[in-house]
């Protein structure tokens, strides 16, 4: 029976469950974004999409995890920038 699993191998490999190993929670992006931003000067956009590109992610996977501060901080960068509207009024930015 060469190439094919004998019933013992087929039940040991049904037992062990692959370990997939999480890369990201929604703290750890945050600070390794914020990293970025403060030790290389990138902005938060920038920082997102390096973190995408060195463990190559597609942005629109990650994009479930940037939540809370970090997704303020973005939506205050393309404001910034006028990537978006400026829901904010009228502010100025230093």
């Amino acid at each position: 029976m060469i190439g094919q699993l004998t019933k013992k191998e087929k039940k040991i490999m049904a037992q062990k469950k692959p370990e997939i190993p999480v890369a990201f929670t929604k703290k750890s992006l945050a600070e390794k974004v914020c990293l970025l931003v403060h030790t290389d000067g990138l902005k938060y956009s920038e920082a997102l999409l390096e973190i995408c590109e060195q463990h190559e992610i597609d942005p629109h996977d990650i994009a479930k995890l940037v939540k809370g501060p970090l997704k303020a901080k973005l939506e205050a960068e393309a404001m910034r920038y006028n990537v978006i509207p400026n829901t904010q009024g009228n502010s100025l930015f230093v």
